[in-house]
């Protein structure tokens, strides 16, 4: 987990912002520390190469997910958003809840 650092040139100035933001590749479990560590409710969730804004993640939505699946990527938890088709969603989603509802154990044969 990285907390990510902006700087841009300014003529002959460099300006450094201490932003935190996550990785989609980041788990649940560790994007929940970083917003307990910083006491932050929502964060912004960045492309790791182009560090453009993938998406936000709340801190309720984490803790939902958290409780049956701490380790998915971030990843998912924006798929789930995006599929739930509510832009800037940050409440109760279908699309996040689906990922923790009850599912039948799936048996290896």
């Amino acid at each position: 987990m990285e907390v990510g650092v902006t700087k841009c040139s300014t003529r002959s100035e460099s300006l450094i912002s201490g932003a935190i933001t996550l990785f989609p590749s980041d788990s649940v479990l560790a994007a929940l520390q970083v917003m307990q560590q910083h006491g932050l409710a929502v964060l912004p969730v960045v492309d790791e190469e182009r560090g453009e804004l993938i998406g936000e993640v709340t801190e309720g939505e984490l803790c939902r997910v958290a409780s049956r699946l701490p380790l998915i990527p971030l990843a998912e938890v924006l798929t789930a958003k995006a599929l739930g088709g509510r832009e800037g969603m940050t409440g109760e989603g279908q699309a996040v809840q689906e990922l923790t509802a009850e599912r039948p154990p799936r048996w290896l044969h």
